[in-house]
């Protein structure tokens, strides 16, 4: 129906690669088998599914609704409420953590808000909110999520002002194509809780790009460096300067791993 939405764009970076270069089967039983079951626990976040979930299942929360078009995620709204608002933007926060943390894939994402036509049932997805957060989305130069204009001027003062702590926004300097940045709102998938050991890598036999990476790849680069930047500069679990709020204390799936490599995830 016709009315105000609180959405998000996601895409899933180096899919076309990933499909290109390993057997369908793979794809589906595990990259995407995995997506899944992240893409729900990030939604409903009652613990990581053990078996793959039904794709109508995404859709049951009460505050979020949710699509899914090959490489592309649609969260949006089911309500015009700071509630809804705040879940929509903990459901991007966790996906990019889990992402990012498991070293599956990596997920980059644009936020808006405005007048759009959105009809699940027969997968109508129409409005210019949409086209705001997918042009937000695809402008970025790193794995995160970033606020558009709209989108910040939804989000309640309290919450941009950062009193509210249960909200994943953090004022941000967000790393653009082109070497420009734009200060917005950045969602802050920091306070998904990992192993204090645990850090970013470029790849598993190095922590961080060769020279001959730079010259075979320098985007990938330069977006595995923005994402490591926005990460130790905004987590308590590495600073250690404060300590993350019990609420917000989560697993993704028991034990993570010490460390995730950064190379092949586009």
């Amino acid at each position: 129906m016709q009315k105000k939405y609180f959405l998000a764009v996601c895409d899933i970076l180096g899919f076309s690669a990933l499909v290109e270069n390993n057997p369908l089967g793979a794809v589906v039983d595990h990259s995407i088998a995995w997506f899944r079951k992240s893409l729900h626990h990030s939604i409903h976040k009652n613990g990581f599914p053990e078996q793959v979930p039904e794709t109508a299942e995404l859709d049951r929360h009460k505050h979020i609704g949710v699509a899914w078009f090959s490489d592309t995620i649609l969260f949006h709204t089911k309500k015009d409420d700071d509630e809804a608002v705040r879940e929509l933007l903990m459901a991007v926060g966790w996906l990019v953590f889990e992402t990012i943390v498991q070293g599956k894939t990596r997920v980059r994402a644009g936020v808006a808000y405005g007048d759009a036509f959105i009809d699940p049932n027969n997968s109508i997805f129409v409005g210019k909110p949409i086209v705001e957060a997918y042009r937000l989305e695809q402008a970025q130069q790193w794995s995160g999520a970033a606020l558009s204009p709209s989108a910040c001027d939804r989000v309640p003062e309290q919450a941009r002002s950062g009193e509210y702590a249960d909200w994943w926004v953090t004022p941000y300097d967000v790393p653009m194509k082109g070497h420009t940045t734009n200060r917005t709102l950045a969602v802050n998938w920091n306070w998904g809780i990992h192993h204090p050991t645990w850090r970013i890598r470029w790849s598993k036999e190095s922590e961080s790009p060769t020279q001959a990476d730079w010259a075979k790849d320098p985007s990938l680069c330069e977006k595995f460096l923005n994402t490591k930047t926005f990460h130790e500069a905004h987590c308590r679990d590495c600073n250690r300067t404060h300590e993350p709020y019990p609420s917000l204390r989560r697993t993704v799936s028991g034990v993570l791993p010490h460390s995730s490599s950064f190379r092949s995830k586009r």
